[in-house]
């Protein structure tokens, strides 16, 4: 939290919501730590109550938790968790796909492909931040394809978890076009119009994901409920 430097006195809340939320995104603030609220105003320069809101916001979105006796923490990675996730994640997306592709919108599948084209791109340019970025549109624009209501309001609060997820992840291959991954041949299936292919390509490229994220803790030799680094 070195780097933070004081906020403006406008739209407070929410400048602090964005910042803190994605400093755990990012895993500037990791899994685990404790959250003072007057520390964390002294920082910004700012008084306590736009901290305490943002936190009542950022705990509604699951990315932190109140703790008896210990304050507020910054909610855990757990393998349960990131099987749990990443299981909804399939059931969710492929549903979207089909839907989707049963529409049949063109600018979905070209929006799809200047997307993976732009994947291509930032792994070239070893710019894992930027691929992060794209890789959460890529799976955002699935779900939006289905123009499902519920669905995308169903999506909204996991897509932050998905963020935490992705950032750690793509820390952990070797190469980022490891994060390209089946991408391509997904969209390829897509453009074919092949449901059952781009089903089944969808569903095993989210659960190789969560099952990658999984073996952090198997390598390091850490029990189930250990949080990521």
């Amino acid at each position: 939290m070195d780097e933070w430097v004081p906020l403006q006195a406008t739209t407070l809340k929410e400048n602090v919501t964005n910042l803190l939320r994605q400093s755990i995104i990012d895993g500037t603030i990791p899994s685990g730590e404790e959250l003072n609220q007057a520390q964390i105003a002294e920082r910004l320069g700012i008084s306590r109550g736009p901290v305490r809101e943002a936190l009542g916001q950022l705990e509604q979105e699951g990315l932190i938790r109140s703790v008896p006796y210990k304050g507020v923490i910054v909610t855990p990675l757990t393998p349960t968790y990131v099987r749990e996730l990443y299981s909804l994640r399939s059931a969710l997306e492929t549903f979207a796909l089909r839907e989707g592709m049963a529409r049949g919108d063109l600018d979905d599948v070209q929006s799809l492909t200047r997307i993976v084209d732009s994947m291509r791109k930032a792994a070239k340019k070893g710019d894992s931040r930027e691929l992060a970025r794209l890789d959460l549109r890529f799976h955002s624009l699935i779900i939006h394809m289905a123009r499902h209501n519920l669905l995308e309001r169903t999506w909204t609060p996991l897509k932050i978890g998905v963020q935490r997820c992705l950032h750690t992840r793509h820390s952990i291959y070797g190469s980022l076009d490891e994060v390209v991954g089946n991408h391509p041949e997904l969209l390829d299936a897509i453009v074919r119009g092949d449901v059952e292919g781009a089903s089944a390509l969808l569903h095993q490229h989210i659960l190789d994901a969560g099952d990658k994220l999984c073996e952090v803790w198997l390598d390091a030799g850490e029990p189930s409920e250990a949080v990521l680094p």
